[in-house]
């Protein structure tokens, strides 16, 4: 699990947590995991910047990853090969590694929470309603949600 001022905790039985070394204060809010990566994003939850994503190979040793970005990310999933982690003005990152990061465009200025994968399509949400669709994560499509209201957070059930 992730948080706030950097921390991260691992378990192995859910129920005895270990608080493990970030090496970042920022916030952290979304994790993954996808070709034997674990992938941490977050940033200033207070100016929406300081963009800051780490990776580790085993939940206990992380190294932080250079984005290219300067702004906050707040979701992250995994699917189709690729890490796509959205966040601050509709801001999207896509990834093969987690080491190596691209800017998408989204098209929208929104915030970007939450992002998800599942048959075949990467969904991402946002603070003003706005739905997207992606089945590369680089290519994004915007769907009618029917409402305004902050979305924040999309899952897929297989």
């Amino acid at each position: 699990t992730v948080g706030g001022n950097g921390t991260i905790l691992t378990s192995s039985d859910a129920t005895t947590w270990t608080s493990r070394t970030s090496g970042t204060t920022q916030d952290l809010a979304g994790l993954t995991y996808g070709n034997s990566t674990f992938v941490a994003v977050g940033g200033d939850d207070t100016n929406y910047d300081n963009g800051t994503i780490l990776t580790s190979s085993d939940g206990t040793t992380w190294t932080t990853k250079t984005s290219g970005a300067t702004y906050a990310y707040w979701g992250i999933s995994y699917g189709n090969s690729t890490f796509v982690t959205t966040g601050t003005s509709g801001s999207i990152l896509t990834s093969s590694d987690g080491s190596t990061w691209t800017s998408r465009t989204s098209g929208i200025t929104n915030h970007m929470w939450g992002v998800t994968y599942g048959n075949s399509t990467f969904v991402t949400v946002s603070y003003g309603g706005d739905i997207l669709t992606s089945s590369d994560g680089i290519s994004w499509t915007s769907g009618t949600s029917g409402t305004t209201n902050a979305l924040s957070d999309v899952t897929y059930k297989e």
